[in-house]
């Protein structure tokens, strides 16, 4: 049980950490804009498909990491990696944020496809455990 408390500590720290460290250089220099840093280089990467794949990308990287965390955490079954998913996720977030506008509503809208899409497999699910409820009963009777 000690062990665990640890572990929890260590990842909440080093979640903090990574909010915190973005926050503070975000405040301090200020958050890099991606295509100055690489001096229009981004710019074929963004203006290819408009931009799609850059912003899927992130959102995927986003899902993975977030997946990633809730599988070891059910196979461990602990809350840590959880935590630790906050803190990489905010890092990631503090990347997007020095993207170009338009990338930025890119990636608001596969956001919202993917919550979307996860509202219709719940509800699909919700829909077929209902029939399958009422197909059992009704063989029941």
């Amino acid at each position: 049980m000690e062990s665990h408390q640890r572990g929890l500590i260590l990842c909440s720290i080093v979640a903090g950490l990574m909010a915190a460290g973005s926050a503070i250089y975000g405040l301090i220099w200020g958050v890099p804009q991606w295509n100055l840093v690489f001096q229009g280089a981004l710019d074929p990467v963004i203006l290819a498909y408009g931009g799609w794949p850059l912003a899927t990308g992130i959102v995927a990287a986003g899902l993975a990491i977030l997946g990633g965390c809730i599988g070891v955490s059910w196979e461990q079954r602990t809350v840590h990696y959880l935590i630790l998913a906050l803190g990489l996720l905010s890092v990631l977030v503090f990347v997007a944020l020095g993207l170009p506008a338009q990338v930025l509503g890119l990636i608001v809208n596969t956001l919202s496809l993917v919550v979307v899409g996860l509202c219709a497999l719940l509800l699909a699910g919700v829909f077929a455990a209902a029939l399958r409820e009422r197909l059992s009963r009704r063989y029941r009777t």
